[in-house]
């Protein structure tokens, strides 16, 4: 019989061996599922919070999870013979449920809950400060070097998140952590206290290292991810495959500089891309990008000639990376850096996360805002100079660019910011004929802010092109400076036409009986008066016309001596007038 199992093992392998991706490149596995260029990680279900009970202690629940095996995997864990790795063909010693090392010494006083359907064997290091809890379906069988198996308290209630979380709250008043591991090798309680967060666990996607207080650590098979990677020439072009027989439905992807990819996984399956630096995007999936549904581009097989083939087709340039990915969860995380040297080291993407929120930031839409001065929309406004509040602005916001991927920029509202005062301020949408065109708007200044720098901030969500589906708002801002406005003051008179001719009317009027006088003193008197007259009476009408020294036509000069006619006759009446006595006389 061992022959038979033998024979078989050793068939599978070389199949599995003949089946590899030489079609695109030479495929090798990643040990621990992370090397300079990709990182893989499995996402389950779990919380924290900083719950303490009355009595000083801390409530955890770990929900551990098996594997599935394979058929000779079963086969010989049931004969209780030896089983074969089918990747390596050599002997190892079947699985006989969930081995496990549970490291509770530095742990703070606690209850630690712990559900399985498969059954444990669990290498335990105690504290007495520690009660350990288990479900009425869990299979524990406890190795301890000192001292006999631990006092184990069971709780009656059904297997499930929901129900164990309900059940720890109504007994134990709350609940501090709540862990998935699937196929554990050991777990080890820090006695780190967990930062403040809220008092309610609600369960949401994480990955096993976003818990300070407990170090986890999974077994990874050998062939869960598979990868080649060549140092790029040009913008990296990445592909991954998931086959179809691999029950991932959630992938969420981080890409470390701009690329182009190629997504491939079974029908359902959802990638959620974090980072905007997507040159070109084809999928035969579902894609959420910036938080918006991207529909399936794309069908293709999972066979690795015909990827390649689709692949050249498409892009014009070569494979950067080629992964296949194997590991049967539903939801996992990946990271794909360009590794351009054999020194650069992967980076630690389970780092420390800040405790006080409870998953990942939101991934923030990479959207940019310009101001303009006129509405052409060809010279930006210097963010450090000034213009002046009585004009209007224009802005355009955009989007970067996504290859084939085109959202609709939406804008809601507009405010500004000048401390203190909040406003919010109209604008309207310009036209704008150029294909795939940003958003474009234009406003009206406010006059009566308090300071001359403003903070323009505008809601904006992306919508497909058929506007069915919009993300959630987010803000986009720019600065503005502006000179404060300050009314033209004109320190002359303005006159109509009617004040006009009535001032010359008026001078007019002046001059006529001015004349008069002076004929009417020099008739009665015989004597010549003021030589002034004419010069006075020029100035008068000068004044009267203009207004003021800086008037609207230029003051002509007046001429210093009279003109010829004029004098030519005063000369003469007077000679005239001297003369006849003289003449009598004679």
């Amino acid at each position: 019989m061992r022959s038979v199992i033998c024979f078989i093992a050793v068939f599978l392998c070389l199949r599995t061996t003949a089946s590899d991706s030489s079609a695109i490149c030479e495929l090798e596995n990643v040990p621990g599922n992370r090397n300079d260029w990709i990182v893989l990680q499995e996402m389950s279900l779990g919380c924290w919070t900083d719950f303490t009970s009355q009595d000083g202690k801390e409530v955890h629940i770990l929900k551990l999870l098996s594997s599935p095996v394979s058929q000779l995997e079963q086969y010989c864990a049931a004969s209780s013979i030896f089983c074969f790795d089918l990747l390596h063909c050599c002997c190892c010693c079947c699985k006989q449920g969930t081995f496990l090392q549970l490291f509770l010494t530095a742990a703070n006083p606690s209850v630690v809950i712990i559900t399985s359907r498969s059954k444990l064997t669990i290498v335990l290091n105690d504290n007495p400060e520690v009660n350990i809890y288990v479900t009425n379906d869990t299979s524990i069988r406890y190795l301890r070097s000192v001292g006999g198996p631990p006092q184990t308290h069971i709780a009656s209630f059904p297997d499930s998140d929901s129900e164990v979380l309900k059940w720890a709250v109504e007994t134990f008043g709350g609940v501090t952590s709540f862990t998935t591991a699937r196929d554990p090798e050991s777990i080890t309680f820090t006695g780190i206290r967990a930062a403040q967060r809220p008092s309610t666990c609600a369960l949401q996607l994480e990955t096993p290292a976003d818990k300070q207080f407990i170090d986890l650590k999974l077994t990874s098979q050998s062939d869960e991810l598979k990868s080649c990677y060549k140092k790029p020439s040009e913008e990296p072009l990445h592909v991954i495959n998931i086959p179809d027989d691999v029950k991932i439905r959630n992938v969420s992807l981080h890409i470390s500089s701009k690329s182009k990819l190629f997504l491939r996984g079974p029908t359902g399956t959802e990638w959620i891309i974090n980072d905007a630096k997507v040159i070109k995007l084809l999928t035969n999936n579902h894609i959420i990008l910036y938080g918006m549904s991207v529909p399936v581009m794309l069908t293709i097989s999972d066979d690795p000639r015909e990827i390649r083939k689709e692949v050249l087709l498409r892009y014009n340039s070569t494979i950067t990376s080629y992964s296949e990915i194997r590991l049967n969860v539903t939801h996992i995380q990946l990271w794909i850096m360009d590794s351009t040297s054999s020194s650069v080291v992967a980076p630690v993407v389970s780092a420390e996360v800040e405790h006080t929120t409870p998953a990942p930031s939101p991934f923030s839409v990479p959207l940019q805002m310009q101001l303009f001065s006129s509405p052409d929309y060809r010279l930006p406004l210097d963010p450090s100079s000034r213009d002046q509040s009585d004009k209007g602005f224009y802005a355009e916001i955009s989007i970067e660019s996504l290859g084939e991927i085109f959202p609709i920029i939406k804008v809601s509202s507009c405010w500004v910011r000048s401390m203190p005062v909040v406003r919010k301020i109209s604008f309207e949408e310009e036209a704008c004929n150029i294909k795939n065109c940003p958003k474009r708007l234009s406003f009206k200044m406010l006059q009566d802010l308090p300071s001359s720098s403003w903070d323009l901030e505008c809601a904006v969500k992306l919508c497909t092109e058929s506007k069915n589906f919009c993300t959630p708002e987010t803000q986009v801002k720019r600065s503005l400076q502006v000179k404060p406005y300050i009314p033209y003051q004109n320190p002359c008179f303005e006159f109509g036409l009617l004040a006009v001719l009535g001032i010359a009317f008026g001078g007019f009027l002046i001059g006529v009986l001015l004349t008069g006088a002076l004929w009417f003193i020099k008739i009665r008197t015989g004597h010549p008066v003021a030589l002034g007259m004419r010069s006075t009476a020029a100035e008068l009408s000068v004044f009267s016309i203009s207004g003021c020294p800086c008037g609207l036509t230029k003051r002509q000069p007046v001429p210093t001596h009279p003109s010829p006619s004029e004098d030519s006759s005063a000369n003469a009446s007077i000679g005239s007038t001297q003369s006849t006595p003289t003449s009598s006389m004679a």
